[in-house]
């Protein structure tokens, strides 16, 4: 007697299959709509609502690691990280003016530790 292969539920398939049979519907904040549809459809929904928190990309982005490649340029391949990131983010801080230029010279004039 040969032991039962335990089969799958098609319980996600028919999510799948219902959704895709569904009327299409406009929906103008596909957040709030796939938080509404989490009991018609757990499993959709909580894709959605996963793809839908990735925050899109944007040209800052790019900005940002445009510096990045100019300040980790061949002659400046021995920054850390560390020191990596901290340059970065005060220049994007100077640019929104969240630190003052005065400060910075003042640290820039501070022995190193």
């Amino acid at each position: 007697m040969q032991a039962a292969i335990p089969t799958r539920s098609k319980e996600p398939l028919d999510e799948l299959d219902r959704y895709l049979k569904a009327d299409i519907e406009d929906v103008k904040d596909p957040i709030a709509h796939w938080n509404e549809s989490k009991k018609l459809y757990p499993r959709l929904s909580q894709m959605a609502l996963d793809y839908h928190a990735i925050p899109p990309t944007s040209v800052e982005v790019e900005r940002v690691f445009s510096r990045g490649r100019l300040l980790l340029s061949h002659v400046r391949s021995a920054l850390s990280p560390a020191t990596t990131r901290a340059v970065l983010c005060l220049g994007q801080w100077s640019l929104l003016e969240l630190v003052h230029k005065d400060d910075l010279e003042a640290v820039a004039q501070l022995p190193e530790l």
